[in-house]
């Protein structure tokens, strides 16, 4: 097996470490046994997806905080036939960081906060590239991310669009306090009850030791950080996936990239402009391990009927 690293220091749960060297070559002993691992979650097939619009206009639609029973105030991107075209879409919840933090039922505009930031920016510069089109709901919280609260928003969204949603195809995502939010979220339900079909967490993840690994051995997921984030330590995502490794090691469905951040004009902790539109870390020569855009790695996954 060979790693190439050139200024920048990718991890894959795979990896226990990045290669420092610019060729590091691993050989096999010639009496070396190999032995197949068997994968707890694999690829799935699409046929749930053929129907479904590859490219769409979207409109932007909110709901403000006490509007109904939405725990949240919240904004959606959606194609515009989401809703009405009778097909079902797999949908994307992405939470927000604590500089989004609001209550659309004291202050409308506050909901704006939350309409801007990886997958709803991609959007609105044309840089959104799913095999299909799906809505991307982004909720609004004045505190912090509550696993109770979020599963009552998820809830209510299959409620609210009860022959749009794919329900096997939920998928959650969140920045910074919205990606220790993701992984709260997780770890209060476990994959079986989570309604979770993929994760992807930005800056942001629970302490190592309240991760529930035996739960979530089922859940794919794929963890971003900055390996110079001044706000909240690279160790922090790293010791999960770390965790993660040890006891299920050479998983596809779960991994981790960690970015030096070489070139990043000091925004180190701010790693979600870039990844929903992948064109912020191609000059960062991210390498193999980002060579897929993010919607459609989770869409490779959907929960079982």
């Amino acid at each position: 097996m060979k790693f190439k690293t050139i200024f920048t220091c990718i991890i894959a749960i795979q990896m226990a470490a990045c290669q420092q060297n610019d060729d590091v070559e691993a050989t096999i002993p010639n009496d070396a046994t190999t032995t197949e691992i068997e994968q707890l979650a694999l690829v799935s097939d699409d046929t749930d997806l053929v129907n479904l619009p590859t490219s769409a206009t979207y409109v932007k639609e909110q709901s403000l905080k006490g509007e109904n029973t939405s725990p949240y105030g919240y904004v959606v991107r959606r194609p515009e036939g989401f809703g009405t075209d009778g097909k079902q879409y797999p949908i994307l919840v992405f939470l927000h960081g604590v500089g989004n933090r609001g209550n659309s039922a004291n202050n409308p505009d506050d909901l704006n906060k939350v309409d801007q930031g990886a997958a709803i920016r991609a959007i609105k510069l044309g840089l959104w590239s799913p095999k299909v089109a799906l809505p991307v709901f982004a909720p609004q919280t004045s505190a912090n991310w509550e696993g109770d609260e979020l599963k009552k928003f998820i809830e209510y969204l299959i409620d609210t669009y009860p022959n749009a949603i794919n329900t096997n195809r939920i998928y959650l995502s969140g920045f910074s306090m919205g990606g220790y939010g993701t992984w709260t979220y997780l770890n209060s339900f476990s994959y079986d009850a989570s309604l979770i079909a993929a994760a992807v967490s930005l800056a942001g993840t629970v302490d190592v030791n309240d991760t529930k690994i035996e739960g979530l051995k089922l859940m794919p997921f794929w963890m971003f950080h900055g390996q110079r984030d001044p706000t909240l330590p690279v160790s922090r995502s790293t010791s999960v996936a770390n965790k993660f490794e040890a006891q299920y090691p050479d998983q596809n469905h779960q991994k981790i990239t960690v970015f030096t951040q070489d070139d990043f004009d000091g925004q180190y902790h701010r790693i979600d402009h870039g990844v929903y539109d992948q064109t912020f870390w191609d000059k960062n020569q991210t390498g193999e391990v980002f060579d897929v855009d993010i919607v459609n790695w989770m869409l490779q996954y959907k929960r079982p009927d």
